[in-house]
């Protein structure tokens, strides 16, 4: 029986390259002649070519992976994005030898991948479940395009493990669902946050366990911020653009209207009702933030711009103060859901202060200046390679040295630069976020007609 998993990266190609092919773990004493074993770990600390066992490579060879790899890269001008995948491919204890272990791996990693991809495929034999991992070039040494990690992928990886396992008569789990949940929830899901699919369906459980009927759980959904359609039974957020389907989130019309019925016969129904009701809206937590700051998001949004360092600080204190406090809940579904990244919201706010960035103008001329300067250093640094080239031996060590300062200052500018991109991308957004709370704020008091 085997396990399977496979995860982008975005750092170092040769960072993972060198944790996968790592001789401590592909290599164990207990496993091979002493002699073979002491001249494995001679060669490698001697950063000599080593006699590589357990060590696969497809497409590509096992003692020069990193640098093909990257000259596929550069080959098609793709040096961005995700570098490359990690895939493991883990086995239970006692169930295969080290040997079949690895032609188990080479095998997978053949019919995944062998006719459009490089692969390293390495067996670490260092615990008590023998392993494979692969190193999966992200670009296609034919095509140049890059590899499209759908979950469709990472259920085929496991498919083709089982199918050779199978064939090697080792165990496998029959009819095991891969992801119980909605396919484009898988990702956040893994990183531990919640969908809009999540939040409807708590709000939409929430109203529902105060409701007798269908009125009042209508007017509990709209007090939760949420548009609907009552013959469709569908709600969204003012600011989405798609209607969710309650049947979609557990909660279809039998089991809303049984849920009726068990409320109207339960003895204690009404005393979770007093304390769980859900109050019409009156606090107005943004527009006293706004007035405190003297700031007008609409004026910013028809011609005076609005410092965009100001909009993240409005967004996180929002954020904070519902947090901190239950009577802040914002109204927007959508706001609600960006409280999980409260945390990210206050970095990006200090992130604008610490490079004394106010407004958008001057995000996007920071950008073209680091983008300038990135250029700058790129070119200084391959100056210095060519000469590493051409140097004698006495000189390289000290050119190589002048190679690594420049790397040293690179590796911040980029590192700035992604932040400045990702923050850019994202204003739009999170003005808009807070376009519709304000909105939103400014309606209490005049919909009053809700049906009771």
């Amino acid at each position: 029986m085997a396990t399977t998993g496979l995860w982008p990266i975005k750092g170092s190609l040769k960072t993972v390259i060198d944790y996968a092919d790592n001789p401590d773990k592909t290599t164990l004493e207990k496993y091979v002649d002493s002699d073979l074993y002491a001249a494995l770990r001679y060669t490698e600390n001697d950063n000599k070519t080593d006699q590589k066992i357990f060590v696969t490579g497809i497409n590509c060879s096992k003692y020069a992976a990193y640098e093909q790899m990257m000259a596929t890269k550069r080959r098609f001008g793709k040096l961005g994005g995700n570098v490359c995948y990690h895939g493991y491919q883990s086995f239970k204890a006692g169930e295969v030898s080290p040997e079949l272990c690895h032609q188990i791996g080479v095998e997978t990693a053949r019919r995944m991948w062998g006719d459009q991809y490089e692969v390293i495929v390495t067996s670490h034999l260092n615990t008590e479940n023998l392993h494979n991992h692969f190193v999966l070039n992200s670009l296609s040494f034919k095509t140049g395009k890059k590899y499209s990690n759908k979950i469709s992928e990472h259920i085929r990886l496991r498919e083709v493990s089982d199918e050779i396992c199978r064939e090697h008569h080792l165990s496998v789990l029959e009819n095991a669902p891969f992801y119980s949940g909605d396919k484009a929830a898988y990702w956040p899901h893994r990183e531990g946050k919640l969908t809009r699919r999540d939040l409807v369906k708590a709000d939409a459980q929430r109203a529902l366990d105060v409701s007798l009927n269908y009125p009042q759980f209508f007017m509990n959904l709209r007090r939760l911020g949420y548009e609907i359609d009552e013959r469709r039974l569908s709600v969204k957020a003012p600011d989405w653009e798609r209607n969710i389907r309650l049947s979609g989130v557990g909660l279809t019309r039998e089991v809303i209207e049984a849920s009726f019925q068990q409320h109207r016969i339960s003895d204690t129904w009404y005393v979770f009702y007093r304390a769980h009701i859900i109050p019409e809206p009156k606090q107005k937590p943004l527009e006293a933030i706004l007035k405190e700051m003297e700031q007008d998001l609409y004026r910013g949004r028809s011609g005076v711009e609005v410092a965009l360092i100001s909009v993240f600080l409005i967004l996180a204190m929002l954020l904070q103060a519902a947090i901190e406090n239950a009577r802040y809940t914002p109204l927007s579904p959508t706001m609600r859901l960006e409280m999980q990244y409260v945390k990210q919201y206050v970095a990006d706010h200090r992130f604008l202060k610490d490079n004394n960035i106010q407004t958008t103008d001057e995000l996007k001329n920071r950008i073209l200046q680091t983008q300038a300067e990135i250029q700058k250093q790129e070119a200084e640094r391959q100056h210095i390679r060519n000469q590493i080239r051409r140097a004698e031996p006495g000189a390289k060590a000290a050119l190589k040295e002048e190679a690594k300062a420049v790397t040293k200052k690179l590796n911040p500018l980029r590192g700035q630069l992604k932040n400045f991109q990702r923050i850019l991308d994202k204003s739009d957004y999170v003005y808009t976020m807070l376009e519709t709370e304000r909105r939103l704020e400014r309606q209490i008091g005049r919909n009053r007609n809700y049906e009771r």
